[in-house]
């Protein structure tokens, strides 16, 4: 981000979510691209630049965001009623009358979706009316809008940059939201509900997971001599079917491993990290520690995918995608959020669900949280209004999870109707699998950012020695961590 004369700290557009297709970009990022950061490699003095992935403009969900801004969903006008066994009674509506503004991420289809679903609010609610608005290029206009205090008074705002906006003042504590309607961690996954909490204050609260997903071509593992209906779940059967459809499938290979972009590799190392038991930092965030053997082995794993012959060589950010679309690769990982156009290109071939455990259980993910700033600070009615506002949509989650995202409320998750959203359901299987980075401002730069470890792990697959390439990483994001902790 773009240095503010009220923060200490550079911070750089990296991540999106998941969001998810939420941004701008080639159709990769999930939310907008823009988890903030350093805005310049750590430790080396250079003057901040402008927060931009160098060559992707495909950072997360944040995630994480994408390309084309779709996202994968039903189409239908949200309208399914409260979710059931959501929400305590709900929150009560302010005294006063008050118009609040509602900023987001979401430029793509899910923006409309968003909208649609403020309509109904405003429609519904009691004393409180909601101005809604999409935003690209979102931290940069958020943070803007802090020094001009111009501020909304509800934001969303992905995992990863809740702690570099509370630390910096533009977030506020809701801490009595969540006692007001009596919330708690139980109708979340533990991680998600965590993520929500910077130095043991709450400062947002889930809305939705968007992961790494796993897709596979079931004409392709027909053609292979494979049964469709039972794909990979662990590091043999993925093995197997890999080589089988590299064999038997002419002009097809098993998988597509990518070769090129940072945030692409990192969100597929980081799920081999995680499954490995990878811990990015020590407890106390001080010390990066991803090149650990869990960090090592993540590596080695996509190097040797190419050294095999089961992915092709020089895979660039997005060939994967149209590979996968065009019916040159067997199986594929990517983002949520691209499950609309792998829909779409291969119909009722497409199969969708959890990523297969190459080492154990884990799976990166992003995650979409409801936020108040501080422009709510001097107005208890515009505070109870945006918390009277959070609570209804979070009671309405299902509803969201229409436009392609999977429920933060595990009774969401469980509703009858949410099982009826075709491959977003199937995927939701793994959301207890679902890892977060630790609470740290500019946490995800570690995966993300320049020297980091998606671009060590790229560089592990060119061909260099992972043990030195992850040191030399880890040395430089644990002179960065200090600096946050300074």
């Amino acid at each position: 981000m773009r240095r503010t004369p009220f923060i200490q700290l550079v911070l750089v557009v990296i991540l999106g979510l998941v969001l998810a297709a939420c941004g701008g970009g080639t159709g990769q990022t999930p939310g907008t691209g823009q988890t903030p950061g350093t805005g310049q490699t750590p430790g080396t003095g250079e003057t901040p630049g402008t927060g931009e992935t160098p060559g992707t403009g495909q950072t997360p969900g944040t995630g994480e965001t994408p390309g084309t801004g779709e996202t994968p969903g039903t189409g239908e006008t949200p309208g399914t009623g409260e979710t059931p066994g959501t929400g305590n009674g709900g929150v009560e509506p302010p005294g006063e009358a008050v118009t609040l503004e509602f900023w987001n991420p979401f430029t793509g289809p899910d923006g409309e979706y968003m909208t649609q679903l403020v309509q109904r609010f405003n429609e519904e609610a009691e004393n409180v009316q909601v101005n809604v608005s999409s935003h690209g290029d979102y931290y940069t206009v958020l943070r803007t809008a802090a020094e001009d205090n111009t501020l909304p008074h509800i934001a969303i705002v992905h995992v990863d940059a809740v702690a570099a906006h509370a630390r910096d003042g533009i977030l506020v504590p809701v801490d009595d939201y969540v006692d007001q309607v009596g919330l708690t961690g139980d109708d979340f996954t533990q991680e998600a509900w965590d993520g929500g909490v910077y130095q043991d204050q709450r400062y947002a609260v889930p809305l939705d997971i968007h992961t790494l997903s796993f897709y596979w071509n079931k004409e392709l593992f027909r053609q292979a001599g494979l049964d469709p209906e039972s794909p990979p779940t662990d590091r043999e059967s993925f093995l197997e079917a890999a080589r089988a459809i590299t064999e038997q499938v002419d002009g097809a290979y098993g998988y597509h491993q990518i070769s090129t972009n940072n945030f692409l590799a990192g969100i597929v190392w980081a799920t081999l990290f995680y499954q490995g038991g990878g811990q990015l930092t020590s407890e106390d965030g001080t010390e990066a520690t991803y090149n650990s053997q869990a960090g090592i082995q993540a590596a080695e794993f996509m190097r040797d995918l190419i050294a095999e012959g089961i992915s092709p060589a020089d895979v660039a950010g997005d060939d994967e995608i149209i590979a996968f679309q065009q019916g040159r690769s067997g199986m594929v990982f990517s983002g949520i959020w691209e499950t609309t156009r792998y829909a779409d290109a291969l119909g009722d071939d497409l199969g969708a669900g959890p990523v297969p455990n190459i080492f154990g259980e884990g799976v990166w993910a992003g995650s979409h949280q409801f936020a108040v700033t501080r422009a709510v600070e001097q107005d208890e009615n515009a505070r109870q209004g945006a918390y009277y506002f959070i609570d209804w949509m979070s009671r309405h989650s299902l509803d969201w999870a229409q436009a392609g995202q999977i429920p933060a409320r595990m009774s969401a998750r469980e509703d009858p109707g949410f099982q009826e959203i075709e491959h977003i359901s199937d995927i939701a299987q793994q959301a207890d699998a679902a890892r977060f980075p630790p609470s740290i401002p500019a946490i995800s730069d570690l995966i993300f950012g320049a020297n980091g470890a998606g671009e060590s792990a790229l560089r592990v697959v060119a061909g260099e020695d992972p043990q030195q390439v992850f040191d030399q990483s880890v040395q430089q994001y644990t002179q960065f961590l200090q600096e946050q902790q300074q």
